[in-house]
């Protein structure tokens, strides 16, 4: 470290003149506790130069270092010129540059001052692209070195821009069988330097990878894996997943394509489920997935509308199932039933609805219910963007009909994103609307609580 050349670097030189402070003359345990208020990026910087005695106090105390330069600093070592993503957006070229120094000047002064022998957590958020490739090398260099735990790279604002994005140099990750958690955000990493990681980090277990470029067919293999953690997101150009990972529990992936093809070859220990798609349902995955639904405890799914199987395979141990639909013109709301009717041993059910048709504010009463088996395990029910609209106060009534052991219901109004198409008087009336059309749905079952936002 005595040979690396950082920018910006604003410590403040020790006077060997200066005798000893009474700070200095407290008991460790004092001191460490006073450390512990600290942040780590910030009590570097405030104690490290005071006496070579702080040197060993790092030695014992855990160091997370949380370099987010969307935040407020609070003592002030980084102090950012703008108010939020949009106001850097808006930046001159030159300005956002000299942001980007500054930032970069922050974690050098504060590496260059920590003297301890351990990070356990070290992440970095900030609009940072191939033009810090060396500073962030050297970073994660250190960063590795000092045996870190958990690592976050989080650079925004590089993609979709891919050949200016930051890329993950295999290399640097000397000391990576320390890993236990790995987060990379707009960061280009290859299938390759995906597959090393994971070969090379026996501690790993959790793994999320978001806004990656370079990825393309990711596998996710390996009979001593201990990941139990996997994210996906934002991989506009992957077109595959491969998954054989013995120790896994939960799965993520989100933004898929219409050629996306999810293979699960091994995953013994799965039980929780998030699947997200712009562009299909989840019954194109099905088949690939039918021998693990059953072993699912929590399944939550953001899709599109309708589903087109009709007889969902049933999921025994599902206790909680999550639908995030959109509903545009002539799609159906009650292609869910399948879902639910799939489900019989279900405790809570969430549903929150995006409804791209025209709204009505006027109150209709429900008259016929869509008859369904009675399901005898659901207690909680919980609709989110509930308009009021027949669509929608016939599916509730159709859960309530079904839900006989119901405990509660939570039924979310909010119309925050109508109010740009529709006046404020119309969306408080239908709001209103919507509430008495609630109350109304609730009348034969006063047994449950009814909850209103």
């Amino acid at each position: 470290m005595e040979n690396m050349e950082l920018p910006n670097s604003k410590m403040p030189k020790h006077d060997e003149r200066v005798t000893r402070d009474r700070i200095s003359e407290l008991s460790d345990d004092v001191l460490v506790k006073i450390l512990s208020f600290l942040p780590s990026e910030e009590a570097v910087l405030k104690t490290s130069f005071l006496s070579h005695r702080w040197k060993q106090l790092w030695e014992s105390l855990p160091v997370c270092f949380n370099f987010d330069g969307l935040i407020p600093v609070r003592y002030g070592a980084y102090a950012k010129s703008f108010e939020d993503s949009n106001d850097y957006r808006r930046m001159k070229a030159e300005d956002g540059e000299k942001e980007r120094c500054k930032f970069v000047g922050w974690v050098n002064d504060v590496l260059i001052a920590h003297q301890g022998s351990t990070i356990d957590e070290f992440r970095v958020r900030f609009y940072l692209d191939h033009n810090s490739q060396t500073y962030i090398d050297k970073w994660i260099e250190i960063a590795m070195k000092k045996k870190v735990k958990k690592l976050e790279l989080d650079f925004l604002y590089s993609y979709p821009f891919s050949r200016l994005s930051y890329r993950l140099p295999q290399e640097s990750f000397c000391g990576i069988e320390f890993l236990s958690s790995l987060c990379l955000k707009y960061v280009s990493a290859s299938d390759d330097v995906m597959e090393w990681i994971l070969s090379n980090c026996p501690m790993l277990e959790n793994l999320h990878i978001e806004g990656s470029p370079l990825l393309r067919h990711p596998k996710v293999s390996g009979s001593s894996l201990r990941l139990k953690h996997l994210h996906i997101s934002k991989g506009y150009d992957v077109r595959s997943v491969e998954i054989s990972a013995p120790n896994l529990v939960s799965f993520e992936y989100h933004w898929v394509e219409w050629w996306f093809t999810l293979h699960i070859m091994h995953a013994p220990k799965l039980t929780e489920l998030y699947y997200s798609s712009h562009f299909d349902s989840i019954d194109y995955h099905v088949s690939s997935l039918s021998n693990y639904l059953p072993q699912l405890v929590t399944l939550r799914l953001s899709m599109q509308l309708p589903l087109q199987i009709l007889e969902f395979p049933t999921c025994t141990n599902l206790r909680h199932l999550s639908c995030k639909v959109v509903i545009r013109p002539r799609r159906r709301l009650f292609t869910l039933r399948s879902l639910i009717e799939a489900s019989p041993f279900l405790h809570k059910f969430t549903l929150e609805i995006t409804n791209y048709n025209k709204i009505k504010n006027k109150l209709r009463k429900v008259r016929k219910v869509a008859e369904g088996p009675p399901h005898k395990y659901l207690k909680e029910l919980e609709v989110k963007g509930f308009s009021g609209q027949p669509m929608e106060a016939k599916f509730v009534a159709y859960l309530l009909k079904s839900a006989i052991k119901l405990e509660k219901i939570v039924i979310h109004t909010d119309f925050s994103d109508h109010k740009r198409f529709y006046s404020k008087e119309f969306v408080e009336t239908t709001h209103q609307m919507a509430h008495e059309l609630a109350r109304q749905l609730m009348e034969h079952r006063p047994e449950a609580e009814l909850v209103l936002l």
